[in-house]
């Protein structure tokens, strides 16, 4: 919490957008939205509500323990508030065990400072240990906003170098047709640039119906389903839930009926997103480990991971597809033969022609190289931003761990869709290339990270 800001109503703060608030005194909870209406339950001082919706007088609440029900719009309470300047303060050396953990400036209360989370009794401090077996402890520490900004600058400084590579390619384009047609030299310039622009041009239609089929496509392939709250009550809720604390509107909800525990996040954008998982997911994991899940799949989506993806597979689709045109042209393209080309500058111009060649028929490879970069960091992304979610990092972790270590093969996922899987469903021999291609990152280093957060 910030020491600095009063206690406020929930109605005040939900009026300024907060959903996620902190119970000042104990306060019950109310079937409906009347005074007079029975009372569920009591909820503790330090118990953790988001706000549904305003309900007049009252404010329809969802509990940490998924219990809907109404409070009144006066009830004192302290805002959830979680920067890098309060989790830094914190742990100013971004390591060590003295002061508040990063867990405990996630749910707004730092015990060594707020006698508040004292009086919230066993039950608020017991949810800061619900694990159901005591989580291993290393002695590095991590903090998430650190692991979050990181993420971010590395995908940036990939996307960019991506950006300029296909620049490159299509330029490539230009410039190896201009002197395989054997253009005069004086005007080589102007029709590679033309050449280019055309490339350009024709690719970018492709890719704009790739790119708003792209979603349907993935959950049409992967054989999932759409589910209601009828249909998956349990699943329905944590998603709920999780989209409230993560301030995004409701997902779809999709099940692939697979053994095989895993899911995945995707769409363009927050409002066209759909979450999947599988039957194994939910018959496997226990309910704090789904909701690491979910929590990893839901920050996908609010990183706009889902876009983002989406645009660089698109994009390496592009590539390998004008490639393979590329190469076609050069074999039986409009009558060019070695005459045509000798025209093009002579030795020099031979020589910048194979050159184009090579970094055209090599381009497909390396596009695929840098994409799966930014897939890696972008995972990494999503699990520190997930433990931030899901308030436990140690549910994720443990999360992973169970589903790397599950022998069944998941049927429905290929290696075009494997990189939007939580971890990868195709189990492939570790090696150098391995990892060089491979759309995820080494689980170990991932529950590593994770441990270190928690």
């Amino acid at each position: 919490m910030n020491p600095e800001e009063p206690d406020l109503s929930a109605q005040e703060l939900a009026d300024r957008g907060r959903s996620a608030l902190r119970l000042v005194n104990d306060t019950p909870l109310r079937e409906a939205p009347e005074s007079t209406a029975p009372v569920k339950k009591v909820l503790a001082a330090g118990a953790l509500i988001t706000v549904r919706e305003d309900a007049g007088p009252f404010l329809y609440v969802i509990t940490a323990e998924d219990e809907f029900g109404y409070i009144a719009d006066e009830t004192p309470v302290l805002p959830m508030v979680w920067t890098p300047k309060a989790e830094r303060s914190a742990h100013p050396e971004g390591r060590g065990d003295t002061g508040p953990t990063a867990r405990q400036w996630i749910d707004g209360f730092a015990t060594s400072s707020a006698p508040a989370m004292a009086a919230a009794g066993p039950s608020a401090r017991s949810r800061e240990d619900n694990s159901s077996a005591p989580a291993r402890r290393l002695p590095e520490r991590v903090l998430i906003w650190d692991r979050i900004d990181a993420n971010r600058r590395s995908t940036a400084l990939f996307f960019f170098l991506f950006v300029l590579f296909t620049a490159a390619f299509f330029a490539a384009i230009g410039v190896f047709i201009t002197l395989y047609a054997g253009v005069p030299e004086e005007d080589q310039l102007m029709r590679s640039v033309q050449f280019a622009v055309v490339a350009v041009l024709i690719a970018l239609g492709v890719g704009i119906m790739m790119y708003y089929t792209a979603p349907a496509t993935v959950l049409m392939v992967s054989g999932a389903h759409e589910v209601t709250k009828e249909e998956e009550p349990e699943l329905y809720r944590v998603v709920e839930n999780l989209s409230i604390g993560a301030g995004i509107p409701m997902p779809g909800v999709y099940v692939i009926e697979d053994s095989a525990p895993n899911a995945f996040a995707t769409g363009r954008d927050p409002r066209s997103a759909s979450v999947a998982a599988t039957r194994g997911l939910l018959d496997k994991l226990d309910k704090r480990e789904m909701e690491g899940v979910i929590a990893h799949e839901l920050s996908h989506v609010g990183n706009y991971d889902v876009r983002l993806m989406t645009l660089l597979a698109v994009g390496v689709g592009l590539i390998a597809l004008v490639a393979d045109l590329m190469l076609r042209f050069t074999w039986y393209g409009a009558g060019a033969r070695g005459s045509n080309r000798g025209r093009g500058g002579g030795a020099a111009g031979a020589i910048i022609l194979i050159v184009a060649l090579l970094f055209i028929i090599l381009a497909p490879i390396v596009a695929s190289v840098m994409r799966l970069a930014v897939s890696r960091r972008r995972e990494y992304l999503a699990d520190a931003s997930g433990a931030m979610l899901c308030r436990n990092p140690d549910a994720l972790a443990d999360a992973l761990e169970k589903i790397a270590a599950d022998p069944e093969p998941l049927e429905t996922a290929n290696k075009g869709t494997a990189h939007l899987y939580i971890c990868n469903p195709l189990h492939e021999h570790q090696s150098f290339l391995n990892n060089l291609f491979s759309t995820h990152p080494p689980i170990q280093e991932r529950v590593r990270l994770l441990r270190a957060m928690a």
